[in-house]
């Protein structure tokens, strides 16, 4: 079940893709068009990272996001921004009220430092196998909005990876304020509470 908003009444979906872990979805969005990310079972992270369509040296910057929000979490009303403090994407809607704009995205090399596993996909390596066609180096891969992760912070400042709190079909809305290049992943992370050890799909849709 698609998730219902009073903002996409009457808009049409342009583009629709359902997300598998280790899969993620790369496309291209125009300013204007609302981007919805819909977590099909619940408990799932969906990492999304972007770039100027028109300049892909301008990139998604979580740090620019937490600096100018003056905020270490991502809500609604907010704006995510670029490393050239563009505006990007607007959060105009959410239904869980819990994200992350602090870790990096899984990779290769933390599933082998941290778990002992080798080869293991993360989401930035599948980013990277998915942008080849727009020539994107790995290097240049940011760190992503982490739609739906639960972190919280310890005394001393440590990291705490929770069970994500979204349930079936919550959703987050955003709308895109630049043409963007985006990529909208399901984390593959099972050795974690993060997607509460079983990942699951993403439901992505593009309304004009």
């Amino acid at each position: 079940m698609i998730a219902s908003s009073d903002i996409l009444a009457g808009r049409m979906a342009r583009r629709a893709a359902q997300v598998r872990p280790a899969a993620p979805d790369v496309f291209e969005i125009k300013s204007g068009q609302y981007l919805q990310i819909n977590d099909v079972e619940g408990r799932q992270v969906s990492e999304m990272i972007c770039f100027n369509k028109d300049d892909l040296r301008e990139m998604l910057s979580t740090s620019h996001t937490r600096g100018i929000n003056n905020s270490l979490m991502l809500i609604k009303g907010m704006t995510i921004y670029s490393n050239r403090r563009n505006a990007m994407f607007a959060l105009i809607e959410d239904t869980v009220g819990r994200h992350d704009i602090l870790l990096p995205s899984c990779d290769r090399r933390r599933y082998n430092d941290d778990y002992g596993l080798i080869n293991h996909p993360g989401c930035r390596d599948n980013f990277f196998r998915e942008l080849k066609p727009w020539n994107i180096d790995y290097d240049r891969i940011p760190d992503p909005v982490n739609f739906f992760q639960n972190v919280g912070l310890r005394a001393r400042g440590e990291f705490e990876i929770r069970e994500p709190l979204s349930e079936r079909s919550d959703y987050v809305l955003l709308r895109a304020l630049m043409d963007m290049v985006v990529g909208v992943s399901a984390c593959p992370q099972e050795q974690s509470p993060a997607t509460a050890f079983n990942p699951t799909d993403i439901l992505i849709r593009v309304y004009v």
